[in-house]
């Protein structure tokens, strides 16, 4: 596999980098926030998120990223790129006060166009609850295609894909 975002990706409201020292308190919140993880299996506990926060700072892995507002530089959100079902699947959550700024579109667009970039793949896959409408509407915004549904812990899901189509996917 190619090396992971060795140089930030940068947009007009955000910049995607690797998880760094200082970004245990975003992660943190993000992760017992039952606001951000109510379709995420929920929140968990305080010790629980300082524990995952430090193994994502100590050792990210190849497709960890976190997500910074450019007005603010904080950590906005966090992402990552992983198999999870069989094709590349990309994940992202925001911390609640980041919400509806537009800043998560701007980051699933700037991982997809990396992705098709840097990797040979032809399919990038996003999952979400269907009672998530926010998501849903997110990945059809940024040009994601809707292509099924299936449950996955007792709640039906959906399927988006997007497909490297043009030349400048190449």
């Amino acid at each position: 596999m190619i090396d992971w975002l060795v140089d930030p990706l940068t947009g007009t409201k955000v910049l995607l980098r690797a998880p760094a020292l200082g970004d245990e308190p975003a992660l943190i919140e993000m992760a017992t926030d039952p606001r951000v993880c109510r379709y995420l299996k929920g929140p968990v506990e305080p010790s629980v998120a300082r524990d995952y926060a430090s193994r994502r700072i100590e050792a990210p892995g190849w497709g960890t990223f976190v997500v910074v507002a450019l007005d603010t530089r904080e950590v906005a959100g966090q992402g990552s790129i992983e198999r999870k079902r069989g094709p590349w699947e990309v994940s992202y959550k925001f911390r609640y006060s980041y919400w509806g700024r537009g800043l998560a579109s701007e980051a699933v667009d700037l991982i997809r166009g990396w992705f098709f970039e840097h990797t040979g793949e032809d399919l990038l896959i996003a999952t979400t609850q269907k009672a998530n409408l926010r998501s849903r509407r997110l990945l059809s915004r940024v040009g994601a295609t809707f292509t099924g549904t299936f449950t996955q812990y007792g709640l039906p899901q959906e399927r988006y894909e997007f497909k490297r189509t043009s030349a400048r996917d190449d």
